[in-house]
């Protein structure tokens, strides 16, 4: 499944991102894109921000936190974590910016672009609504 449409791939192509990978609420690389660092390395170290998140949410008793922001000095560039869900489903987006990039309208269509096609890629009934989750294994219906 692709979740990175040809809009975000111009965006790599111009040089307003390194690199994206896109992480689900388990951790696992859904799609990735540029080859700075391997998906995998970064999807394991940000995505335990997922708890982290939540436990500052709670605890700080605020709405969320939408992105967590690093600048690095050697190679200079910003390494933007934004949390976000879809379907009541989270994701964490990951991306690499040149520093000189005005990275916060970049990340708002990415992040735009990257819930429109998940939203079009989850199955839909006939109503047009988004099933719910089946029941869980070996639980019997009535």
């Amino acid at each position: 499944m692709h979740y990175f449409s040809r809009e975000i791939q111009t965006l790599l192509e111009r040089g307003d991102v390194l690199e994206l990978v896109l992480v689900d609420g388990e951790g696992m690389v859904l799609e990735a894109r540029g080859d700075h660092y391997p998906p995998e390395q970064l999807a394991a170290l940000f995505s335990p921000l997922h708890r982290l998140l939540e436990t500052i949410r709670l605890n700080m008793d605020i709405g969320g936190i939408e992105e967590i922001s690093v600048r690095t000095l050697s190679p200079r560039m910003r390494i933007l974590v934004q949390s976000f869900s879809v379907q009541e489903s989270p994701f964490l987006l990951i991306a690499l910016y040149p520093i000189t990039t005005f990275y916060r309208q970049v990340t708002s269509d990415i992040v735009r672009i990257v819930k429109e096609c998940i939203r079009k890629l989850a199955p839909q009934g006939p109503d047009g609504e988004v099933p719910s989750a089946p029941p869980t294994a070996g639980r019997k219906e009535p």
